[in-house]
């Protein structure tokens, strides 16, 4: 059998037997062939083989950096998405930084007088994204302290490879800023220099680049240094290449983690969940059949198959064993099969409610007693939205947001116990919910980006006059 067959295969969806058949030619070609690969990582991608699709996304992308780096991007891109390890992921970073030139880089970049216009450099603006709530938080906050900003999205997931729709995906949305969107048309190398130079004739100092490697056409904007002022915002991950000026990392974790060193500073996220509070209608415990349930707590997140923790799990199984009126409530989206399988096995499946993806968990709060953040991983923008509704947060050792100790388990049996301790007294939900709103208020509502923003900008030009 040859590409033929394999491209029948293909094409009739069955993409299982064609990965074996396709797999061969491209290593029969020497992976020299771009309809291969394309073809070849298409079908991983679509039988979900995320190991592999890393690994020969990579491999395309190695070989083709040289001589075709527009196309190498788009391989490193595909690689990140599969979930690439993170010593390739490095090297990807410095091929980056080999494309920055020396006489591109300044040893002591300045930012002269007070800055009163930025740019920010994002993917795209999409509703329900956590980096374009904050986005459209942070320029409304600036805009407060006399900054204001143009938005320049790069549009890196658009016309690209299981996303061939060749048009933007940012959507119109009511921002406090001049926003900029990018055209697909052409390659990555093309797409990144008409963003970089649409930066350029902008005047514009100082950008923020809220981005990792992953999104390739933003770094590739990054490496070729098109203001005199560059700072990577990790959300998430940082742009693991030495291209910037200056580091801000929304959860202090992001500070240990870090490569560099520089003007590296925490500024902790924010949330608008009080005005959607104030804007939405709450649903009751009666329209989601709860209205017998003697108590509720909740756990939210993007993507909830994160949280099969059997520890985490195991935790929430025994809270509900305790308490046999007890209800949990699940909303986001993922592939939820193994947590359910785990609380069938401990019997307190029936308790449980997944509500699937939620656009906004505002409205699920007022029937929320307790909000019980997961762990390993603990989704600290939905605790920031359980803190501002005013609800107590059990949370694990190393979790920054909630900083009660009380609060604050430092193994599984604390945070079953201290979970006990809130379902049993009334007074103490009260007492620490209040503790977690005022804190709430003093350290992350949306005012405080801005605040904290200026005096980066502010400190960072002072850094650099001495």
């Amino acid at each position: 059998m040859n590409y033929e067959d394999a491209l029948t295969l293909f094409k009739d969806g069955d993409f299982q037997r064609a990965v074996p058949l396709l797999e061969r030619v491209a290593r029969d070609t020497g992976y020299s062939s771009d309809v291969i690969n394309h073809t070849y990582t298409l079908a991983l991608y679509k039988i979900g083989d995320n190991q592999r699709l890393a690994e020969v996304a990579f491999q395309v992308g190695t070989l083709l950096v040289e001589r075709d780096p527009a196309s190498a991007m788009d391989y490193f891109q595909r690689a990140m998405f599969a979930g690439l390890e993170a010593q390739r992921i490095r090297q990807i970073g410095e091929f980056f930084e080999a494309w920055t030139s020396q006489s591109q880089r300044t040893t002591h970049p300045s930012i002269d007088g007070t800055v009163n216009r930025v740019a920010h450099v994002i993917g795209s603006l999409s509703r329900g994204q956590v980096p374009v709530r904050y986005l459209k938080m942070l320029v409304a906050s600036l805009r407060k302290q006399g900054i204001d900003s143009t938005i320049f999205t790069t549009e890196s997931a658009a016309s690209w490879f299981f996303n061939a729709v060749s048009t933007p995906q940012s959507q119109p949305m009511d921002i406090d800023a001049e926003v900029k969107i990018a055209s697909v048309e052409g390659d990555f190398l093309e797409r990144a220099s008409r963003i970089a130079e649409t930066l350029r004739a902008s005047g514009i100092a100082v950008a923020f680049f809220h981005a990792g490697l992953a999104e390739q056409i933003t770094a590739r904007v990054a490496a070729m240094r098109p203001v005199a002022v560059q700072v990577n915002v990790d959300h998430w991950a940082e742009m693991d290449a030495d291209l910037f000026d200056g580091y801000i990392h929304v959860f202090q974790n992001g500070m240990k983690r870090t490569r560099f060193s520089g003007h590296v500073e925490w500024i902790p996220p924010a949330s608008d969940i009080e005005l959607r509070l104030a804007a939405s209608q709450p649903v009751t415990r009666k329209e989601v059949g709860l209205e017998s349930a003697g108590s509720i707590s909740a756990t939210f997140g993007d993507d909830l198959n994160n949280f099969a923790c059997n520890g985490y799990l195991g935790a929430l199984s025994e809270i509900l064993n305790r308490f046999p009126n007890h209800f949990h409530l699940f909303a986001g989206a993922g592939n939820v099969k193994a947590i359910r399988s785990r609380l069938h096995s401990e019997g307190v499946l029936p308790r449980v409610r997944f509500l699937g993806h939620v656009g906004d968990v505002a409205p699920l709060l007022d029937m929320v007693d307790l909000y019980l953040a997961p762990y390993p991983h603990s989704g600290g923008y939905s605790i920031l939205e359980a803190m501002g509704a005013g609800k107590p947060v059990v949370s694990f050792s190393g979790e920054e947001l909630v900083g009660v100790r009380e609060l604050t388990a430092t193994g599984e049996g604390e945070y079953i116990t201290i979970a006990d301790r809130l379902l049993r007294n009334p007074e103490l939900r009260a007492r620490h919910g209040q503790a977690m709103l005022n804190r709430f208020h003093a350290e992350f509502r949306p005012d405080r980006l801005g605040e904290r923003y200026k005096a980066f900008l502010e400190s960072f030009r002072a850094s650099n006059r001495t």
